[in-house]
Order: C-alpha cells, then structure tokens, then sequence
C-alpha cells in the first residue's frame, strides 16, 4: 500500500500540513481505522497518526474542536473504543512490511517489527 492510499484521511487533519509517521506496514490498519472512525464520526479531526510506544497512535476529536468543545463524553470514549481495536491489532503486526511482528526494545525506540525487519531497521528505527 503506498502513502497515497492514505489520501482519504488528509481533509481530516486539524494541520493540513501534517504527515503519517508510521511505516507502510501499518497503512492498511491505519486505513481501516479512519473507516471504522469516519463511518460514525463523519466530521472527525485528526490530530495525528503515528507510531508511539510500539504502537499505533490514531489521535482524533470526534468533530473538529472549537472553544467549549462541542461533543459529549460519550462520543469521545466510543471513538477512543474504536481507536482502541486497531491500536491493540498494531501491537502484533511488523510497522515496517506488515507481517505478523513483536515488540522490540534493541534499539532506543521501541517498536514493533517481524524477525526479518529487526535485523534491516537500524538503531535509529527508520523504517
């Protein structure tokens, strides 16, 4: 899946100049988490998508933000539920080529990668 396939999620984000800064690995799951979040939250913000901890961060309001907010609790915790599924489900694939992966601490960032990716990432976590 190429970075372009992403496409449909850049009208969401708050900064239009913002970037997806996770590998290609996780792509399709990020692709499949905007479409689980925008099938019940058509309106949602984006405020960032990228890798933290080993783990998919899909960071969104469930309306674009204004002062005094204008959503209720309960939208925010069905769509952090939402989020919740596909942040578990990065956990257990490689960000790098999306092959089943595990956490990997041998570097000063952590993440999550397949056998055959920890031994090609280097010790910076480029991907």
């Amino acid at each position: 899946m190429s970075a372009a396939e992403l496409m449909p999620l850049r009208c969401h984000f708050r900064d239009p100049s913002s970037e997806f800064d996770v590998g290609p690995g996780w792509r399709p799951l990020v692709l499949r988490c905007h479409e689980a979040v925008v099938a019940e939250f058509p309106e949602y913000e984006l405020l960032a998508v990228k890798q933290k901890w080993a783990a998919l961060a899909f960071q969104a309001f469930p309306r674009p933000w204004r002062r005094g907010g204008n959503w209720v609790s309960g939208e925010v915790d069905r769509l952090h539920a939402l989020v919740a599924e596909f942040t578990a489900a990065s956990e257990h694939i490689c960000e790098r080529c999306g092959n089943a992966g595990t956490l990997r601490e041998t570097r000063p960032i952590e993440l999550t990668l397949c056998g055959v990716c920890e031994s090609v990432v280097g010790q910076d976590g480029r991907l």
